[in-house]
């Protein structure tokens, strides 16, 4: 939804495939994106709050290196874990954490 709206303020036409852009096009869409202007006009209830559940289990991972303990190379971050918490912050610091130590990881 927030794709039609930029593309509305861009003055794109939606149909237009990204590759056939021009470079004064492609500058026009980045300029209205990073000057969009929201206006929150209300909030939803709490329960209603969107996470992501279900995906890898930790108890498959090492957990400081978030490797699979079963495939050499492999490892996990993010909300591909089976972590949950509150929609927020406590679910981007799993994922930017994860991902660190994930990343940190690679040789």
């Amino acid at each position: 939804r927030l794709l039609e709206i930029v593309l509305r303020q861009s003055g794109l036409d939606p149909a237009q495939k990204a590759q056939s852009l021009t470079k004064q096009q492609r500058l026009r869409f980045l300029e209205t994106v990073k000057n969009l202007s929201l206006t929150i006009l209300s909030t939803r209830s709490f329960s209603e709050a969107i996470i992501t559940q279900g995906g890898v289990s930790v108890k498959e991972v090492s957990p400081s290196t978030l490797c699979a303990k079963k495939v050499k190379g492999l490892s996990f971050a993010g909300e591909v874990l089976d972590l949950d918490a509150l929609t927020g912050g406590y679910n981007l610091q799993i994922a930017w954490s994860t991902g660190f130590a994930a990343g940190s990881m690679i040789e």
